[in-house]
């Protein structure tokens, strides 16, 4: 929704400019002759304001300088109404300026009304219309005063509109600015997740190695001293390094991959569980994640689930860093006897940086580490980048369905809008 906001916001001064002409042509009765010209050719300059503001400024002028120098009809033909389109040029065209210094807008809004000034008093019988005919008989002090008044009220009708334009493009940047900083939040609580858990990770590591190691070399420095002595005891020792290596090598396996240590009927939670938090999370740092789910699931392994969950996790991330996330992205489960198809599918945002992204990430140790994870389990994975959609599938053997991983033996590579990876 916001982007078709942002999209159909420069037809707001086309659409301006073309509700001021039917109003001011049904309000006056005009009609398209001589005596619109002026009129005209402000409302062409309000509908390029937006597009192209240093030019349709720069016509403004040129349209004013034409009735000036007589070449468009006088105020008493044209109308006055013609220029209320001069204050709406000024509001989109400081709404969008970037061709110079800001203080070229409101001294341009000045210069107007000092033309349109000029134009009135040149034109003697519309003066005499709005003053009476003894204007010109009075003294030139009080023909100044008029002269200055008008320029003084046309200057502040210009202004209003430079004002508006300047306040509106002043909260649009500060908008802007908010939302690039709360993105930027965002990223940095996921880097701030992610570096926590390594430096759990690290930590945990740390202990069990240290306690295993220390029992292991303890017990290899005492067999040296009793293989002779105490044969019986070798053993003994022999079994408890078994023992403790053992138990290091799958208290290391379960910490890098994310499983509690006290085992899996203790603290580890449902598959289901953590992915829900895991979509909570990313919902609501601003990626809607729907869920489509078909066929019955069945109980999986440890292993099954944890694969499940990272390559999930791994997908979401991924989408979340470069995709669009406004958009959202789709998880899908398909569940047959056989095994379950796993599939994350995500828009990129339309720009050769994040196509760029997208490519080097499916090329690279993500997605080489994910296909790595799925064949783990007799599983396999692709991804593939078509029509703006980067979908990552994979497949998850049940335990007792066919061998897919064997009748996959040479996948084919996925395609990058005909690019292999």
């Amino acid at each position: 929704m916001l982007h078709l906001i942002r999209r159909s916001r420069v037809l707001a001064a086309p659409l301006t400019a073309a509700v001021l002409l039917v109003s001011l042509f049904v309000l006056e009765q005009r009609h398209f002759d001589s005596s619109s010209a002026l009129l005209l050719a402000l409302l062409f300059a309000v509908a390029a304001a937006e597009l192209v503001p240093a030019a349709a400024m720069i016509f403004v002028l040129i349209a004013l300088g034409l009735q000036a120098t007589g070449i468009m009809p006088p105020v008493i033909l044209s109308g006055v109404s013609s220029y209320v389109a001069v204050p709406v040029v000024i509001f989109f065209a400081t709404l969008v300026w970037k061709s110079g210094p800001r203080w070229v807008t409101p001294v341009a809004a000045v210069v107007y009304a000092a033309l349109i000034t000029v134009i009135w008093f040149q034109d003697s019988s519309w003066i005499t219309y709005v003053f009476g005919e003894q204007l010109y008989d009075r003294a030139l002090i009080q023909t100044a005063v008029y002269a200055f008044l008008i320029l003084g009220a046309f200057a502040a009708f210009h202004l209003t509109g430079w004002a508006l334009g300047a306040a509106v493009s002043a909260a649009s940047a500060s908008s802007r600015a908010q939302a690039q900083a709360e993105e930027k939040l965002r990223e940095t609580e996921i880097e701030l997740l992610l570096e926590q858990e390594r430096n759990r990770i690290a930590r945990d590591l740390h202990d069990v190695l240290a306690h295993s190691l220390a029992v292991i070399i303890a017990q290899a420095e005492g067999i040296r001293y009793i293989h002779r002595l105490e044969p019986e005891a070798v053993e003994e020792s022999a079994t408890v390094i078994a023992d403790s290596a053992r138990r290091a090598l799958v208290d290391t396996r379960r910490l890098l991959e994310g499983v509690s240590p006290t085992g899996p009927t203790e603290e580890r939670d449902p598959d289901d569980r953590k992915i829900a938090d895991l979509i909570r999370r990313f919902t609501s740092s601003g990626m809607p994640v729907a869920i489509q789910s078909t066929g019955t699931p069945w109980e999986m392994s440890v292993d099954l689930e944890l694969t499940v969950y990272r390559l999930t996790q791994e997908s979401l991330t991924n989408a979340f860093k470069h995709g669009d996330r406004e958009a959202g992205a789709t998880l899908t489960t398909r569940w047959t006897a056989d095994g379950m198809e796993l599939a994350v599918s995500s828009s990129f945002r339309p720009s050769e940086h994040h196509r760029r992204h997208f490519e080097t990430y499916s090329s690279g140790r993500g997605i080489t580490g994910m296909r790595d994870r799925a064949e783990a389990v007799g599983g396999w994975l692709e991804v593939s980048i078509a029509n703006g959609v980067f979908e990552v599938t994979a497949f998850i053997p049940s335990p007792h369905g066919i061998d897919h991983h064997a009748l996959r033996l040479d996948p084919q590579p996925a395609l990058v809008e005909g690019v292999r990876l």
